[in-house]
């Protein structure tokens, strides 16, 4: 709340006045107290002085309205300019989010990169900014190419938009970036995304929301979280997620700490790569997970602390159990792990189908 200008004014020189007896005091007694004698009648010199003293303090307080005139000046100008500055960033926002629904790809491109701008210069509501591009991620996008060339050259150029912000959002998740969006959360919840290269991403906080996405990727490796880095704190959830073709790779991926989640999610016809993937520390459940095609490749990985797990899990909160993975089809490969001294759990006496195991390995050894 602002004060009005001459309340103001007087709680200055209240305060002014305040400080000048207490500087006082603190002198008198620093001199031992002395006592003040009268000398007598007043001479002329001592009016003069009287004078000028009465004409200091009347200069003082003038000093000091001009000093509290100019402060208001000046915050009311800072003031102004705050809002002018909020107030080109609105705009700013709001002609990023029009291009992103341009009907020209061209535009809709050059839209996400202005949003992208926006964020790193915008830190209050970046968050905001961040869920935009998502948001647009959202977005109805069929998983396949069309027949129909018109159609399919149409597809292929939001392939790239899309793309384009993936792409963005990954460089801006690495160590070095010039403005980090570590730490915030990204919600890719039932999209449809074709390539993404995540490598060395570091996610480190927020929510990270690839439940129900649709990786429906066409050629190889369009999915890379190779060098990414799981860190404490990070929530990162594949639930319900579909890994339908292409390739998802995990290589050299540390998984260090924070909750990243397969539960339910559907392997039916990608390859998932964790080749020399290290599993230190936090929790990677493939509870309720479907193997039924493509393959899974542990190659060179290494267990030591992390809890991965495959079986059935208990919810007591809710009173429910989560059944284990089911291996019906494709191929979930442990065969060639580095180290397996802290297993994932699988839950089975009799080892199905599909799921290969070190040598020398029982799964009625694991818990």
């Amino acid at each position: 709340m602002r004060w009005p200008l001459g309340l103001h004014i007087v709680a200055v020189l209240l305060l002014a006045v305040a400080t000048a007896l207490t500087v006082l005091g603190l002198l008198w007694l620093i001199l031992g107290q002395p006592r003040v004698q009268a000398s007598g009648p007043l001479k002329p010199g001592d009016t003069y002085d009287a004078i000028k003293i009465a004409l200091a303090v009347v200069a003082g307080v003038g000093g000091v309205v001009a000093l509290v005139v100019a402060y208001r000046r000046q915050h009311l100008s800072e003031a102004t300019e705050l809002r002018e500055y909020d107030k080109a960033l609105i705009e700013r926002f709001g002609a990023a989010a029009e291009q992103l629904g341009a009907d020209r790809p061209a535009v809709r491109m050059a839209g996400a990169y202005a949003m992208a701008r926006l964020a790193d210069e915008w830190p209050q509501e970046r968050q905001m900014c961040i869920d935009v591009l998502c948001g647009y991620l959202r977005m109805p996008h069929a998983p396949d190419p069309p027949t129909d060339e018109q159609v399919l050259a149409s597809w292929q150029r939001e392939r790239e938009v899309r793309a384009t912000v993936l792409g963005l959002m990954a460089a801006h998740l690495r160590d070095g970036a010039p403005a980090s969006w570590q730490g915030y959360d990204l919600d890719f919840t039932g999209a449809v995304l074709d390539k993404a290269d995540f490598r060395g991403a570091r996610f480190t906080g927020g929510h990270v929301l690839f439940v129900k996405t649709l990786f429906a990727g066409h050629g190889t490796d369009q999915f890379v979280f190779d060098e990414a880095d799981f860190a404490d704190g990070a929530h990162v959830y594949f639930r319900l997620a579909e890994f339908r073709s292409g390739t998802v790779r995990f290589n050299r991926a540390t998984f260090s700490g924070g909750w990243i989640t397969f539960d339910g999610a559907h392997f039916t016809g990608a390859r998932v790569n964790f080749r020399d993937a290290a599993f230190t520390r936090g929790e990677v459940p493939f509870e309720s997970a479907e193997f039924s095609a493509g393959t899974i490749d542990f190659t060179g990985a290494t267990f030591t602390g992390t809890t991965v797990n495959f079986g059935e899990h208990h919810l007591p909160s809710i009173y429910r159990t989560v059944p284990p993975a089911r291996f019906s089809g494709g191929t979930v490969d442990f065969s060639q792990v580095a180290d397996f001294s802290h297993p994932p759990r699988f839950g089975l006496q009799v080892l199905p189908s599909g799921l290969r195991l070190p040598s020398g390995t029982s799964i009625s050894d694991l818990p």
